[in-house]
């Protein structure tokens, strides 16, 4: 069984000084990860609870408090469609019925949750390489089942991939019928890279008029992605695309974060958060299909991760 996470799991004497989300993560990674059994039940949670000190002995009441915390997380969790439909939620235990590798990204998304709240681990096993690149595949991927009949086109910055912010802008206004700014050289340089912008989502018409939807999408896939929520920068991308209109902006993330959290972070960059719940519904829904070759890359970058993660013995 996965070891109890180091952030999220303060201790507990008179109520729970657990976080629902951390132990909802944790809770996820044991049915979906530990290949010995796939299952866990409440006196399991009681009992590591007891034992890593969490809550204190005779405390045994609390623990079983912070169990139930944890089903009613995932009840909730499968509820909005953030949980494959093969996880089973009884009243005393919890039972995935399928492998891990047969959900690529939800394995995925949840380990980069789960760097989150085992730095130690992360440490050895949160190597950038890739990392970015993937999210940014799986999130355009989802974003056609999140955004049916939208055209969805990728150009974040990469070391692989390093467009100039020159070459981006030439690429979408020649896909999406803009003009571009005249004085091109006065709103933009090479320190641009790709501008804030990683996805592009827009509802285009036959009548090719510039009139129509769009999202800029940022994909933040660090602990850090709270400082994203103000890019792209709407206003810039208007002035060097030549739009008529302001593009609306959104930023994607894997994690799953309290509604206080998601709320002002989407107050605070006035954009449209796409978390794990609305990344994952369109899988549980079945709305998209995943190329063969991103899903080979994503359990060859998740499998190592998982057999590294730390177990009790």
């Amino acid at each position: 069984m996965i070891e109890i996470p180091e952030i999220g799991f303060r201790k507990s004497s008179k109520k729970s000084n657990v976080c629902p989300i951390s132990l909802g993560d944790w809770l996820e990674g044991i049915i979906l990860f530990d290949d010995s059994e796939h299952k866990v039940s409440k006196s399991d949670v009681v009992d590591l609870l007891m034992d890593n000190y969490i809550c204190p002995e005779g405390k045994q009441d609390l623990a079983r408090k912070i169990a139930d915390d944890g089903w009613n997380e995932l009840k909730s969790r499968k509820l909005l469609g953030g949980l494959p439909n093969s996880f089973e939620i009884y009243n005393e235990r919890l039972v995935n019925l399928s492998d891990w590798s047969n959900h690529p990204i939800h394995s995925f998304l949840l380990l980069l949750s789960l760097f989150k709240i085992y730095p130690d681990w992360a440490k050895d096993n949160n190597y950038h390489k890739d990392k970015g690149t993937l999210f940014e595949e799986v999130v355009e991927t989802l974003c056609s089942g999140l955004l049916p009949e939208w055209k969805i086109h990728r150009v974040g910055w990469s070391p692989d991939n390093p467009q100039s912010i020159n070459q981006i802008i030439i690429e979408l206004c020649d896909l999406m019928h803009f003009k571009g700014a005249q004085n091109m050289e006065k709103w933009c340089s090479p320190n641009d890279k790709d501008g804030g912008l990683d996805i592009v989502c827009y509802r285009s018409f036959p009548d090719k008029r510039v009139a129509f939807p769009m999202y800029f999408l940022q994909c933040a896939s660090g602990k850090n992605w709270k400082e994203k929520v103000y890019t792209p920068n709407p206003e810039y991308w208007q002035k060097i695309l030549d739009s008529i209109l302001k593009p609306s902006k959104g930023v994607a993330i894997p994690f799953i974060i309290s509604n206080e959290e998601f709320e002002n972070a989407a107050l605070n960059g006035q954009i449209v958060i796409f978390d794990r719940y609305r990344l994952l519904r369109v899988t549980t829904c079945k709305r998209v299909k995943l190329s063969d070759d991103l899903k080979n890359r994503l359990l060859e970058w998740v499998q190592p991760k998982i057999e590294n993660l730390p177990l009790v013995y």
